[in-house]
C-alpha cells in the first residue's frame, strides 16, 4: 500500500469513528451527517430554539435559559443557593443570575438580595420548599408564588436543581421564564 492509500484509510477510518462517536449527540439536523451538525449549524438551526438540555448536563453554579420581563429577555448563566430567613421561616433561596455573584457578597445576597433589588445585576430570585415556590424577577419586582411544580426538582448532597418553564399565562405574557439550575447549597 503507498503512503497515499495509507493516510486515505487513516483519514476515513479516523471519520467513521468520529462519526460513531457523535451519533449519540443530539443533532438538529438529521439529514446532515453529524460532524457537519457539530461544525456548522444549519440556518434552521440558528433561528429556531433548540430544545434546552436537561439540568444533568449543568454543573453546580451553572444556570441556562432566560426570562422576559416586560418585553426584556434577560439569558440566566450562574446559579447560587443557600438557607435564609423568607416569610417568617428560614428556607431555600436559589439565586439564578445573567453575572457572576462576588464570593464575598454571596451571603448577603443571599440573605436579603440587595444586589438584585439594587438591580446591580439582574436574575430571577427562588424561595422554595418541597411543596411551594415563590420567584420574583429582579428587574421589574414581579412575583408569582404556586406549588412547586419544578421539573427534575431535586435537593440531594448539598446541591439543588430543577427546571421552570412558565409561559406567563397568569400575566398575559409580560413575565415568562424557561430556566435551569443546578447549584451548591452555600453554607
Amino acid at each position: 500500500m503507498n503512503r497515499i492509500s495509507a493516510c486515505a484509510l487513516s483519514v476515513a477510518t479516523l471519520a467513521t469513528l468520529t462519526g460513531c462517536s457523535l451519533l449519540n449527540k443530539p443533532t438538529s439536523n438529521t439529514n446532515k451527517p453529524p460532524a457537519q451538525n457539530e461544525s456548522k449549524p444549519s440556518p434552521a438551526t440558528t433561528e429556531t430554539k433548540a430544545a434546552p438540555a436537561q439540568p444533568g448536563d449543568l454543573q453546580p453554579g451553572q444556570a441556562s435559559g432566560s426570562y422576559n420581563a416586560k418585553g426584556e429577555v434577560v439569558e440566566l448563566k450562574y446559579a447560587y443557593a443557600g438557607r435564609a430567613v423568607r416569610f417568617g421561616t428560614e428556607s431555600l433561596v436559589v439565586l439564578l443570575t445573567e453575572k457572576p455573584i462576588p464570593p464575598e457578597a454571596l451571603a448577603d445576597e443571599i440573605k436579603s438580595a440587595t444586589m438584585l433589588e439594587g438591580e446591580k445585576i439582574r436574575g430571577l430570585e427562588y424561595v422554595l420548599d418541597e411543596e411551594s415556590l415563590w420567584v420574583r424577577f429582579h428587574p421589574g419586582q414581579y412575583q408569582e408564588s404556586s406549588r412547586n411544580n419544578l421539573k427534575d426538582y431535586k435537593v440531594e448532597n448539598g446541591i439543588v436543581r430543577g427546571f421552570d418553564d412558565n409561559d406567563g399565562s397568569l400575566n398575559n405574557g409580560k413575565y415568562a421564564r424557561s430556566v435551569k439550575f443546578v447549584a451548591s447549597i452555600a453554607k
